[in-house]
């Protein structure tokens, strides 16, 4: 591991991501200006320097540190990067862009080459002392206008930083054509690297796409170079073959699958058809095996796919397959649940987490992103850049599930109704407790009369106030509860 990967490593390690992210994502924008790049620069017709502002400030927020950095490569007098302007958004980047010139190699006319690894490796190490961030590199992707013996060597290490190298993160490439021509050379297209350095810079790439802004400008679709192991494919949902009350579709973020169901039908097994949508732009999966599982706390459920391999799809094709998912009926909460209670007739929410594993996977570039780069670059070597390491033969996809349980409104109305019944019930009570009633009684052979409450009782004397005995009432008639001996009492 090089020294300036160890620095990298332990920043890290020890936090630096996490003071990062809180003041928001370190971005530099690398601007080639090699010799290779001068129709860029002399063709007045050229929208290079607005296309790379208007990237900065479609990328970057008005928190985020940004540094604007021109590269070719360190050779006598000429360094390179040099940091042309940093501080807080993009928003200062156009008037030193506008100054920019084309490098030369010493203070001759020869024109400098150019050294991708070398400008990567210094932003990281310089502007953004090894913590997280987002390089944006503007080039022609080429790498030397003399075509030194160095070339070779120089496109396989970016190649390797791109691919294998693990505190890049994330790689996107953006192929764009705009053709130009200068003085020397001419050209058909230009490419906008995104390097993700560190796991936060990772996050911070994905909502910068997902906000939308960067997509005005750059429109079309990434191809993404790393990570090639995850989020290879997703299942989209078409119908349920084995219960009709059972629905199923995709979710808000097309990625959830949802499946809609009555309390009174959840089936133990879901047979849905659907189909599995190649996400690997601008990769096609010739061949892979396909396996998937629900993970449920203290065991995994296996999930039966068929057909179980995958041949020849094509980047955002879908493929027919037929899931077998086995839902966790322990997990259903019953009808009469405090929790189904709880949701008032509405629905009740199971997630769950389908791991969906791409196994012998074989990738290849699809021959319509080919024949673009022919046409955008001919004869660049760099391109090799697209091809998949032979390294990543397997890729994983976590697909969120919810089941999503409509529950009736019978058992609560039953639990209304109960809880009504016992307050009147008390309420009657509380009522009957505090009303008194006259009964006739004959006590040693006189009539009386005796008044009593329910649940109440009452001692019955004789005439020189000796008790002869008790008289108890509960909810109905009084009854005679005791009696002395040589005495009578009778209620009538």
């Amino acid at each position: 591991m090089k020294i300036w990967l160890r620095i990298a490593v332990a920043a890290l390690a020890t936090g630096v991501s996490d003071c990062a992210s809180a003041a928001g994502i370190q971005q530099a924008f690398l601007v080639q200006n090699s010799g290779w790049m001068e129709p860029f620069y002399s063709d007045p017709a050229s929208q290079f320097k607005p296309l790379i502002a208007a990237v900065a400030q479609s990328a970057a927020s008005a928190d985020d540190p940004v540094f604007l950095m021109a590269f070719s490569q360190s050779s006598g007098a000429n360094v390179s990067p040099i940091l042309l302007e940093s501080g807080k958004g993009a928003a200062g980047i156009s008037g030193p862009l506008q100054s920019l010139a084309i490098a030369h190699k010493g203070t001759g006319s020869a024109l400098a080459d150019t050294d991708f690894k070398e400008a990567i490796v210094k932003t990281i190490s310089g502007p953004f002392h090894t913590a997280p961030g987002i390089v944006w590199i503007f080039t022609n992707n080429k790498n030397s206008p003399g075509n030194d013996q160095a070339t070779a060597a120089r496109n396989l290490d970016f190649y390797k930083l791109l691919h294998l190298e693990p505190s890049i993160t994330k790689t996107l490439v953006f192929p764009l054509q705009m053709p130009v021509k200068g003085k020397l050379y001419q050209a058909q297209g230009m490419m906008v690297y995104a390097l993700a350095y560190g796991e936060p810079a990772a996050q911070a790439l994905d909502q910068i796409l997902k906000n939308g802004r960067l997509s005005r400008v750059l429109t079309r679709p990434p191809a993404r170079l790393k990570p090639l192991d995850l989020d290879a494919v997703r299942i989209v949902p078409e119908s349920v073959a084995n219960s009709p009350d059972v629905h199923a579709s995709l979710g808000r973020d097309q990625r959830t699958l949802v499946l809609d169901v009555n309390a009174g039908k959840v089936v133990p097994t879901v047979v849905m058809r659907a189909s599995l949508q190649n996400l690997f732009y601008p990769y096609v999966i010739q061949h892979a095996s396909v396996t998937a599982a629900v993970a449920l706390p203290g065991r995994t459920v296996p999930v039966d796919v068929s057909p179980a391999t995958i041949d020849g799809l094509q980047p955002g094709e879908r493929k027919s397959v037929e899931v077998r998912l086995a839902l966790p009926m322990e997990k259903v909460p019953s009808a009469w649940s405090a929790q189904a209670l709880a949701a008032m007739g509405k629905q009740v929410l199971v997630p769950m987490t389908v791991s969906l594993a791409l196994s012998g996977q074989q990738l290849g570039l699809s021959d319509d992103f080919k024949s673009q780069l022919s046409e955008e670059f001919p004869g660049d070597p760099i391109s090799d850049i697209f091809s998949a390491p032979s390294s990543v033969r397997g890729s994983q996809a976590i697909v969120p599930v919810v089941l999503r349980i409509q529950y009736p409104l019978l058992p609560l109305i039953v639990v209304i109704g109960g809880v009504l019944a016992l307050i009147a019930a008390l309420i009657a009570v509380a009522l009957l407790s505090g009303r008194s009633k006259r009964y006739p009684l004959v006590a040693d052979g006189e009539a009386r009369h005796v008044v009593l409450k329910p649940f109440g009782s009452l001692d019955i004397r004789d005439t020189n106030g000796v008790t002869i005995g008790t008289v108890k009432r509960g909810f109905g008639r009084p009854s005679v509860t005791k009696v002395a001996e040589g005495h009578s009492l009778i209620l009538r």
